[in-house]
């Protein structure tokens, strides 16, 4: 029988032809005794504040029906390097006295173009280089205020209602009350500019599928994953259509990558959707660069093998990426092993790779029937066992930067495991391996050392 993952399909997979938006109310930052500073005498302008997800993992084909967050705050800096409770944070949103609940599996889809609720000027111009993330606790002070009414009910204000049926908490870290920091890694460009006298839209995109860590006692931790970035339609987005015998395919899954920085021969998901109803998916507040875009997974009853677009440069509007249907599905399993402190887990993350071009493997997106992803393994033996459920064909491939050129088959079946850890090793990658319709490939195991665990 398939078990549904926690985390995302096709190791939680990429999300839809449409980024979910909604909006905040964006305050400026003013004087006072809690770090702000004043904008007094100085160029000011306007940032108008939006949060985008993919619910990637959402039900039927994922694990959840809601993940609800409640934000009390969002702030910038323009050094990089500040703490938080250093000078000089510029508030984008204070909603500490009306708490902000949100789920962040059903936004509104607003393909990338924002409504606004509101926005205030007042923001000093300049390059901000890092923005914290701010959540109100499940067991808040008697002096803090809630939200009305509490989705979460005696979950404490954040939770997960599973797919099943049922409620759970949404732990989260001491990052909730010092703000989750989103460092300038994680914003387009490595920073946002707000012009003088001027207004820019910032979208704040909260991967909340892969935030989420079901731990070995069962209990769900937020474990954050963000990116941020300037939105604009037209010069920094990619956007395309997925279809099957040119009829568009929806809750298709979409990858984005790029090649892994200590390892140029993996393509690591940079961020990740799934296609809407008429099969259409758009990125938003991406960097200037150049993308791979890898499109697949199991929906609307039909097993699809991926199919792979290099060398995508933002602002790119690719079309139609057709999409074969696979030959049957086989499972890859194995042993991970990642000893660490007793009593401490160690997330581990699994990832299915393919053959490209040359020797470049992309992240391809796994099945329905895969375990959760991250795998959590705990002391004091600690190993844990894994199975992915993969498509069985031969992936289809072309690329943007040869005009004209036409999707080309890669070898079939040709796959690798890729796992990685906060150890040493960080990443490791089986060698590669055939699979074959209705089969399995078992024995592909992993083993790390030097764990730091949580």
């Amino acid at each position: 029988m398939k078990k549904k993952a926690y985390r995302e399909m096709g190791s939680l997979v990429l999300l839809t032809s449409v980024i979910l938006v909604w909006v905040f109310v964006v305050t400026c930052g003013g004087g006072g005794g809690d770090g702000s500073s004043s904008s007094t005498g100085t160029a000011t302008g306007t940032v108008n504040t939006s949060i985008s997800d993919p619910p990637t993992c959402k039900a039927p084909n994922g694990s959840f029906s809601n993940i609800w967050v409640t934000i009390t705050r969002v702030r910038a800096h323009k050094s990089a390097n500040a703490g938080p409770d250093d000078g000089g944070w510029m508030d984008l949103v204070d909603l500490r006295e009306k708490p902000q609940q949100i789920d962040l599996l059903n936004l509104p889809d607003d393909n990338c173009i924002l409504s606004l609720l509101s926005s205030t000027s007042g923001i000093p111009a300049g390059q901000y280089q890092q923005i914290r993330f701010y959540l109100l606790s499940n067991s808040p002070s008697s002096s803090e205020k809630t939200p009305l009414p509490n989705m979460c009910e005696d979950h404490g204000f954040n939770c997960v209602v599973l797919s099943g049926g049922g409620t759970e908490t949404l732990q989260l870290s001491s990052e909730a009350q010092t703000g989750i920091k989103i460092p300038s890694g994680q914003i387009a460009g490595g920073r946002f500019t707000v012009p003088a006298g001027q207004a820019v839209d910032l979208n704040i995109h909260f991967d909340a599928c892969s935030s989420i860590v079901r731990q070995g006692s069962g209990q769900f931790r937020l474990k954050p994953v963000f990116h941020a970035g300037e939105i604009s339609r037209t010069t920094n987005a990619i956007s395309g259509v997925v279809v099957d015998n040119n009829i568009g395919v929806g809750n298709a899954i979409v990858f984005l990558e790029q090649k892994d920085i200590s390892d140029s021969t993996i393509d690591r998901v940079v961020m990740r959707k799934l296609t809407d109803s008429d099969g259409k998916f758009i990125f938003c507040s991406l960097s200037s660069a150049t993308y791979d875009v890898v499109v697949g997974g199991e929906t609307g009853g039909k097993i699809y093998v991926p199919t792979i677009t290099l060398d995508v440069g933002v602002g790119t509007a690719i079309g139609n990426i057709p999409l074969s249907q696979a030959t049957g599905s086989a499972s890859i399993s194995g042993l991970l092993t990642a000893p660490t402190t007793p009593g401490q887990q160690v997330d581990i993350n699994i990832w299915a790779l393919q053959n490209a071009a040359n020797s470049l493997r992309v992240t391809v997106p796994v099945l329905q029937g895969s375990i959760p992803n991250p795998v959590l393994v705990t002391t004091p033996n600690g190993t844990a066992s894994y199975n992915l459920s993969v498509p069985t064909g031969i992936p289809q491939v072309r690329s943007l930067s040869i005009p004209g050129s036409s999707y080309g088959p890669t070898p079939d079946g040709n796959y690798s495991v890729n796992a990685q850890g906060n150890c040493t090793p960080l990443s490791q990658t089986t060698s590669p391996f055939s699979v074959s319709p209705g089969g399995s490939v078992s024995g592909q195991n992993l083993t790390f050392t030097g764990c730091i665990g949580f």
